[in-house]
């Protein structure tokens, strides 16, 4: 069973929306979820796959399910991912206007 992620990304950014300084763990995380927006925010809308792979570790080995995602417009545009492999996944909201949302550069 994978944990379950309940993400605000402007947690992770200064008031002028610039990557706010953290510890190393705290940027690791912030840098995935970011790009998990980049993917769903890019891609054909018809697609789930992500292309990233899970970043999991079950059982100290890497888990080799790739992370789907979409956009949630019945729940705010809130981006839901997961992992079918391992079960890891989560909600990222105050991802809009980020710069990890290219929505807004396509």
């Amino acid at each position: 069973m994978g944990n379950s992620w309940v993400v605000d990304l402007r947690h992770f950014l200064t008031d002028d929306g610039s990557l706010a300084e953290m510890p190393r763990p705290a940027m690791r995380l912030a840098t995935y979820f970011g790009r998990i927006v980049r993917a769903v925010t890019v891609r054909d809308k018809s697609s789930l796959a992500t292309g990233i792979r899970c970043r999991r570790r079950p059982s100290q080995r890497p888990c080799p399910g790739e992370v789907i995602a979409f956009i949630d417009y019945q729940n705010g545009s809130a981006i839901v991912w997961s992992c079918p492999v391992c079960g890891d996944n989560g909600i990222i909201s105050g991802w809009e206007g980020t710069l990890w949302d290219w929505s807004v550069s396509a």
